[in-house]
């Protein structure tokens, strides 16, 4: 005898039943991602601007006479974002193979690096009576301030065009759906960059500032992060959180702000 769906429901939900039914959970509909994706990313839109207020807290006994180079290290940020708007308006009026080559993201890093070395440069011939290592957090705090801005813009642009339908919406959650991508997933990956790139931002910072000529290893790291999300999104959507390179970002932003601390200890 057949069941019919009403039994097949009872069966599943009797606790004294002594089948397993683990696997007969269905998987999440179109409206169960929506929600959860809103709910994740509204969340996500609260953490990363508190994470711009932990920064600035922490960077407080390590304050300079002036707060001024803060707004240093927002302009190099605002460069640094110039250098990417310009790069992505270059790829869009060529060839969009492009915005997955190599070469492309080597000369962006090596751009970003040469910038972060100007900076450094004027904050100590304007303020020359200050530590270095002072100053070279403070500016590379705030350069990581307008990259948590940026992420906060995203995320909130991000979960508008979720939460309202229409065929952009659609299609992203069809896709995450095919690929079977859950949205804690999706909130959390992003989180773990922001926090990476926040931590590079610093770090790098404070080495060029310690010396001129590790600039060379913070654009050889600058590098390694953006290989490592290259490869990660040539990966199937379903397996890039499980993939190693998906924490390369945060790991090498880590080990960055860890070169940066044992060069401030042994000042």
């Amino acid at each position: 005898m057949t069941d019919t769906p009403a039994d097949a429901r009872t069966h599943c939900d009797d606790p004294h039943d002594p089948h397993d039914h683990t696997g007969h959970d269905h998987p999440p509909t179109g409206a169960d991602l929506v929600r959860d994706l809103v709910k994740g990313l509204s969340i996500q839109a609260l953490l990363i601007p508190a994470i711009g207020v932990l920064l600035l807290l922490a960077i407080l006994p390590v304050a300079p006479t002036t707060p001024v180079p803060l707004l240093l290290g927002v302009a190099l940020g605002a460069a640094h974002l110039v250098a990417l708007v310009a790069t992505s308006l270059f790829v869009a009026r060529t060839r969009k193979q492009l915005a997955v080559n190599p070469g492309l993201l080597a000369v962006r890093s090596i751009l970003e690096e040469v910038l972060r070395v100007a900076a450094v440069l004027l904050a100590l011939v304007l303020w020359p009576g200050d530590i270095r290592a002072e100053l070279g957090v403070w500016v590379g705090a705030g350069c990581a301030l307008v990259w948590l801005a940026l992420a906060t813009a995203q995320t909130i642009s991000t979960r508008r065009r979720i939460a309202r339908p229409g065929e952009w919406s659609e299609e992203a959650i069809s896709t995450l759906l095919s690929q079977r991508v859950g949205a804690r997933s999706t909130v959390v990956m992003r989180l773990l960059d922001v926090l990476g790139t926040v931590m590079f931002q610093v770090g790098a910072t404070v080495l060029v500032i310690l010396s001129h000529v590790l600039v060379i290893g913070t654009a050889v790291l600058s590098i390694g992060i953006g290989l490592s999300t290259l490869i990660l999104h040539r990966r199937p959507p379903a397996e890039r959180s499980r993939s190693p390179w998906a924490y390369a970002p945060v790991l090498l932003g880590a080990l960055t702000l860890a070169l940066a601390s044992l060069g401030l200890v042994g000042l």
